[in-house]
């Protein structure tokens, strides 16, 4: 054989070797980033109540604002944020939206759970609505009558600032507590004549009773926060992750100042609800994702309120600054931060 296809047959070889080791280098790398990638992208599980108020959360996660961050959130809807809060506290759950009250009334038992943030705020979320028949048409004639309360959560708090703003004691109703997707039977059966509650509960039960629903006017001054929690086993482990949530829900309030209409439209999607719905709840909502001192203040004056009347045990109230873990915003919106170490 001619020396010269000896070495050209070599030369193959040793191609074909190479190639192959080049191969087999590539898959491993290829497996040690996949690797990589599956640790970074451990699932969170989110506990998300199901009103208007989560609608950045509902954005985030229909637009791919979450997956764009390379998190795997799961969202697990729940009725009502005190229940959300539960599934959190009973490890159900690593993230959830409640609202201030029943981050209040848990902080009087626990602190294995810190607030992220704040993503919208209203004073017209809860409201008040009596049964016409019951013969209230105005605030005065709540006095001795049945109201339903989610008790616990805003819809309690809302209902005894409310009756103290209007001169009623709240000592003067028989207060009935009923979780809010029981509410609308309640009152349409005449077992409480009245019920405090939120959205979408609110809308439903209006839209139920027609002419017969009797909503009181606004003028508790409560201002509703809706909050993201997150359980303290997340802090100093996956500050990233959290930094990164955020981010996709400052993302989506964006979307929602930047397309209105393509946002109502995933709410309505959403709670399987229609345009009147959304548009009685539209202009109350104000979206803005922050830590500001008025949420201690909030919280601080619904502690003094519950020990003073009983709700909770203790003589003295939690430290509710020491409950914001403020250096995931701090880390992607630091002037969104108002408050906090």
């Amino acid at each position: 054989m001619h020396p010269s296809v000896c070495l050209t047959r070599r030369a193959q070889l040793g191609f074909t070797q190479r190639l192959r080791a080049a191969l087999a280098r590539a898959a491993a790398l290829a497996a040690l980033l996949l690797g990589a990638s599956a640790a970074l992208a451990q699932p969170l599980t989110l506990a998300v109540a199901q009103t208007p108020l989560s609608l950045p959360i509902y954005i985030a996660s229909e637009k791919g604002f979450f997956t764009a961050e390379g998190l795997d959130i799961r969202l697990s809807d729940c009725t009502g944020g005190h229940r959300c809060l539960k599934q959190l506290l009973e490890n159900r759950a690593d993230l959830a939206t409640a609202s201030d009250l029943p981050i209040v009334f848990n902080a009087f038992e626990r602190t294995d759970f810190v607030v992220l943030g704040t993503f919208v705020t209203t004073s017209e979320d809860v409201k008040l609505i009596a049964h016409a028949r019951s013969g209230v048409s105005k605030p005065l004639h709540l006095a001795g009558k049945r109201v339903g309360v989610v008790t616990g959560a805003s819809s309690q708090y809302f209902l005894e600032l409310y009756l103290l703003t209007v001169g009623v004691d709240p000592r003067d109703l028989t207060l009935v507590s009923l979780q809010p997707e029981k509410m609308l039977d309640a009152i349409s059966a005449g077992n409480v004549d009245a019920i405090a509650v939120w959205e979408p509960h609110a809308y439903l039960t209006t839209r139920a009773l027609g002419s017969s629903a009797v909503v009181m006017p606004h003028t508790s001054g409560y201002i509703l926060t809706f909050n993201l929690v997150g359980h303290r086993r997340l802090v100093g482990t996956r500050e990233a992750d959290l930094a990164r949530v955020l981010r996709a829900v400052e993302r989506a309030e964006q979307f929602i100042h930047d397309r209105p209409e393509d946002a109502k439209a995933i709410l309505r999607a959403r709670l399987k609800l229609d345009q009147a719905f959304v548009d009685w709840v539209w202009t109350g909502l104000n979206f803005r994702l922050g830590l500001e001192q008025s949420l201690i203040t909030t919280m601080e004056g619904e502690a003094r309120w519950a020990r003073r009347e009983g709700h909770v045990k203790g003589s003295a109230s939690p430290n509710y600054l020491g409950m914001l873990h403020t250096a995931p915003l701090r880390s992607i919106k630091p002037g969104a931060v108002g408050v906090g170490r």
